[in-house]
C-alpha cells in the first residue's frame, strides 16, 4: 500500500508511473487511459441533492391543515442541505391544495408555502425541482382519484396548472418544472392511462411551458418528464401497457422547443422496487439503471433520478455507491439525483438529523445535528464540494482522495463481476481491469 505522504513530495505524474510500475509488476495488463465523459449538459450540470418531503402528506384530505395533516421544510432544514453541499431540492406538493378547482386559481395561502419554500432554497444557492406529488391523477371533492385525460379531470386542466407554475417561474432558470410524480397505469376507477396518450399531455404540458417564455432571451426552464408505471427505470424498456407500448418507445415521442427537458425516472432498491423495505436486492443498484441508460445514449437524450432511497445496511449501501457511481460514470446522459428523502416528520428512509424531527426551525438552530447513519456513511461524501460538485468517483473507500488504498481495492477486485455497482469498476462493464486503473491513475489526488 502506498503512503499518502508521496502525493505531497512528487508530482502527479510521477505518481503514475510509480504506481502502474508496481500494479503491473509480476503481470502483464493493457492500460488505457480514458477521459473524463462530459457532463449531459454544461447548463444544467450534474446536480445532486434531496426530496424535501411534506408539503404533499395526508393524500385525500383536502384542504387539510399546514403542522396537522402536512408539514413545511424549515430554513433549519433548507440551510442544513446547503451546508450539505446540495445542488438541488425537490419540492414535493399536491395539486388539489395548490388549485383546489381545476382550472381555477391557486389557493394563496398554500401558493404562498410554495413560494417561500422556492425563495429559501434559492437563497440558499440551491435549484429548486417543482413537483406535483399525484401520480397522474386529481381527486375531486368527494370522489376518489381520477386520470389526467379522463372526462372528470381533463388534459386541460394539466395543462392549466403548469401555464400557471410557469408564469410564476419564468424568470428564475433555478426553477426547474419536474411536470408529475410518479403516473400510474390505472386511476381509482379502473381507467387506463396508455404511454402514448401520457406522452401527448406532457407535450401539451411542455408546450403551455414555453409559450410564457416567449421574446428575445427569455429563460428557459428546465422540465423534467416522466413516463408510465412509477417512471421506474428498471422497467422503462420492458413493461407494457395495454396496447403492448413501453415507456422506451412512446416517450420518443416528447417535444420541446427550448430542447431544455430530461426524463426523470425513480429507483429503489429493494426487491420489489417500491421502496417500502429495509431489505436490499444486490441487483437492483446499477444493474437497474443500465437498459434505461442504454437507451437515453442511443437516442440522445438525458436523465435524471428523481427518487432512489434504501435501508441503513451494508447490502444497501453498496447498491446505492454503486447507482450513485454509475450515474457519475455516464454523466454525459446523467444529470443528476435526489435522494428520497428529508422531512419535518418520521418518514421511511429520510436523512433529517435524528434530534431535529417536529422541531421548529428556531429549536432545529439551536441543536447540534445529529445526523443519520445514511448521511454519515454515503450521502456526506457525495454532497460534498459545494452546491452541484460532483463526486470523485475513483474513491472507492469514500475517504475523498484517490490514493494508495484506493489502488489497493482495485486490485483486490480485479477480474470480472456479474453484476454492475462494484465501486472498482469505474467504466461499468462489468470487469475490473487496465481501463479501470487507468481512470484510477487520472483522477489520482485530493477529490473535488
Amino acid at each position: 500500500m502506498f503512503n499518502r505522504s508521496l502525493r505531497r513530495n512528487h508530482s502527479r505524474a510521477t505518481h503514475r508511473k510509480a504506481l502502474l510500475a508496481a500494479a503491473c509488476a509480476g503481470s502483464a495488463m493493457l492500460i488505457v487511459v480514458a477521459a473524463p465523459q462530459a457532463s449531459a449538459d454544461t447548463a444544467f450540470g450534474f446536480h445532486m441533492g434531496v426530496n424535501a418531503a411534506g408539503m404533499e402528506f395526508s393524500e385525500g384530505t383536502f384542504p387539510g391543515t399546514v403542522n396537522s395533516n402536512y408539514v413545511l421544510p424549515t430554513s433549519s432544514e433548507i440551510g442544513y442541505y446547503a451546508g450539505k453541499g446540495m445542488g438541488i431540492v425537490r419540492l414535493p406538493f399536491a395539486w388539489e391544495r395548490l388549485q383546489p378547482t381545476l382550472s381555477g386559481a391557486f389557493d394563496a395561502t398554500y401558493l404562498g408555502y410554495i413560494q417561500q419554500a422556492v425563495a429559501t432554497i434559492r437563497a440558499n444557492g440551491m435549484m429548486v425541482l417543482l413537483d406535483p406529488h399525484n401520480y397522474s391523477m386529481y381527486r375531486l371533492s368527494g370522489q376518489n382519484r381520477h386520470h389526467i385525460g379522463s372526462s372528470s379531470v381533463p388534459a386541460s386542466a394539466f395543462v392549466d396548472l403548469w401555464k400557471r407554475l410557469a408564469t410564476l417561474y419564468k424568470d428564475d432558470a433555478g426553477v426547474v418544472f419536474g411536470l408529475m410524480n410518479e403516473p400510474v397505469q390505472w386511476d381509482d376507477y379502473g381507467e387506463e392511462l396508455q404511454c402514448s396518450e401520457w406522452a401527448g399531455y406532457c407535450n401539451q404540458a411542455i408546450a403551455a411551458i414555453r409559450d410564457t417564455q416567449t421574446g428575445a432571451g427569455a429563460t428557459q426552464n428546465w422540465i423534467l418528464v416522466p413516463g408510465n408505471f412509477y417512471t421506474g427505470a428498471w422497467s422503462w424498456t420492458s413493461t407494457t401497457d395495454t396496447t403492448g407500448t413501453t415507456n422506451a418507445t412512446a416517450m420518443l415521442a416528447v417535444t420541446d422547443s427550448a430542447g431544455k427537458f430530461a426524463f426523470e425516472v425513480h429507483q429503489y432498491v429493494d426487491s420489489n422496487y417500491s421502496g417500502t423495505s429495509d431489505t436490499c436486492d444486490a441487483s437492483h443498484g446499477a444493474e437497474s439503471l443500465a437498459n434505461f441508460t442504454t437507451w437515453l445514449r442511443s437516442n440522445g437524450r438525458i436523465g435524471f433520478l428523481g427518487e432512489i432511497g434504501a435501508g441503513s445496511n451494508s447490502v444497501c449501501y453498496d447498491d446505492l455507491n454503486g447507482a450513485f457511481d454509475f450515474m457519475e460514470t455516464n454523466s454525459d446522459v446523467w444529470s443528476g439525483w435526489t435522494y428520497w428523502a428529508s422531512s419535518n416528520w418520521a418518514i421511511q428512509f429520510s436523512i433529517e438529523p435524528t434530534n431535529w424531527a417536529y422541531q421548529s426551525s428556531a429549536t432545529q438552530a439551536s441543536l447540534t445535528p445529529v445526523e443519520t447513519e445514511m448521511m454519515t456513511t454515503v450521502l456526506s461524501r457525495r454532497y460534498a464540494g459545494g452546491a452541484g460538485g460532483a463526486n470523485c468517483a475513483a474513491d472507492i473507500n469514500g475517504d475523498r482522495a484517490v490514493d494508495g488504498a484506493d489502488l489497493g481495492a482495485m486490485l483486490a477486485a480485479w477480474g470480472d463481476h456479474p453484476l454492475l455497482g462494484n465501486r472498482a469498476d469505474l467504466d461499468s462493464n462489468r470487469r475490473v481491469d487496465g481501463a479501470d486503473l487507468g481512470l484510477l491513475l487520472a483522477r489520482w489526488g485530493a477529490c473535488n
